[in-house]
């Protein structure tokens, strides 16, 4: 289980995170949302490494994490995508997944067994362009190869950060499918933040929702939209239709 209890993170005197938690089992899908501002990237880099909290907890199985650096929590089995794409440009598709997973069987080899390079670039349709470079891909298939690079690690957790930013319809549905099938498969647990709403309840049991650093509500997304909270934060708009491939 990875469970977040408790984190406050400040900036000066900007308040991002105030007692945030939230929780994920292996092989469960939960989506982090909330509007512009409400803490959720600042909460995955706190998760993930790239900021120290100010107080609360990380914690993954029995082990605390909290306050490793990136290095030490990708080797603890956690991975991550970023909202603005960071592939390796000067690299090909095939060495983006390559340099991952190789130091996936540096750290356990036992692990990095579960998956070779070229299956995950046949998940994630990659086959076609594993000679290009990245940087010559578009943006889509910079999105999906992001994803790949980070399944390369063999994460017992993995959050992704607005996957489904500039996919158009058809990718947005293929990328709910891959992600299920990630999930299904390698049994990875998956936090995902998205301001696509009909993609985040399409694929996520649980929602946990953010407003202004804390969290305000969380439970499964037909009880999370009926709650007098998160109506108010998305006042103006309609509670999407709740549906589940999961």
């Amino acid at each position: 289980m990875l469970a977040v209890t408790a984190i406050g993170k400040s900036f000066g005197g900007v308040r991002a995170l105030s007692d945030a938690s939230l929780d994920c089992a292996p092989g469960e899908i939960v989506g982090l949302i909330g509007p512009n501002g409400a803490g959720k990237s600042t909460l995955v880099n706190v998760v993930t490494g790239f900021l120290r909290p100010d107080r609360g907890t990380v914690k993954l199985g029995a082990r605390e994490i909290t306050g490793l650096d990136a290095r030490a929590i990708s080797a603890a089995g956690i991975a991550r995508t970023f909202q603005n794409l960071r592939v390796f440009g000067s690299m090909t598709v095939r060495q983006n997944v390559e340099v991952a997973h190789s130091r996936c069987r540096q750290l356990n080899p036992q692990k990095a067994a579960r998956v070779d390079p070229d299956s995950l670039l046949a998940t994630f349709g990659l086959t076609s362009v594993a000679g290009a470079l990245a940087s010559e891909l578009p943006y889509g298939s910079q999105r999906w190869l992001e994803i790949a690079r980070a399944m390369a690690t063999v994460p017992d957790f993995l959050m992704l950060d607005e996957p489904a930013a500039g996919l158009n319809d058809e990718e947005t549905s293929r990328l709910g499918t891959v992600i299920d099938g990630v999930r299904h498969t390698m049994g990875t647990g998956i936090l995902v933040i998205d301001h696509d709403l009909h993609f985040i309840n399409r694929i996520c049991k649980r929602l946990f929702v953010f407003d202004q650093g804390s969290l305000i509500a969380s439970g499964a997304p037909e009880t999370v939209w009926s709650d007098p909270r998160v109506i108010e934060v998305y006042v103006g708009a309609s509670a999407p239709v709740t549906t589940s491939v999961n």
